[in-house]
């Protein structure tokens, strides 16, 4: 656990399902899997933390209860990740659109 005591911010979409980029929202979806597993803790931005389609799946990770916090974030919105990223040792900015 190498992770243990720092804080991550990890955006993106991390859903399940759907066809159109599967791939990367599977992928952010193993990345927060990954830094859990390995200790550390993670803001995950989600654009509806109350929406259980769009969030049940990450609640269920081993740690997520300890150390998940989903944020309702967009990118499209000035100001919206702001308090996700503050007290973040790192970041992981996973945009289709800024790639």
């Amino acid at each position: 656990m190498d992770g243990q005591g720092k804080v991550v911010c990890v955006t993106g979409r991390a859903r399940q399902g759907g066809v159109r980029d599967r791939s990367f929202w599977v992928h952010s979806s193993w990345l927060v899997k990954l830094l859990l597993q390995r200790g550390y803790t993670v803001k995950a931005t989600v654009r509806d933390p109350n929406d259980p389609k769009k969030t049940e799946h990450l609640l269920a990770l081993e740690g997520a209860k300890e150390r998940l916090h989903l944020f309702k974030a967009n990118l499209l919105e000035e100001g919206s990740f702001d308090s996700v990223v503050d007290g973040c040792d790192e970041y992981f900015i996973q945009h289709p659109q800024l790639c």
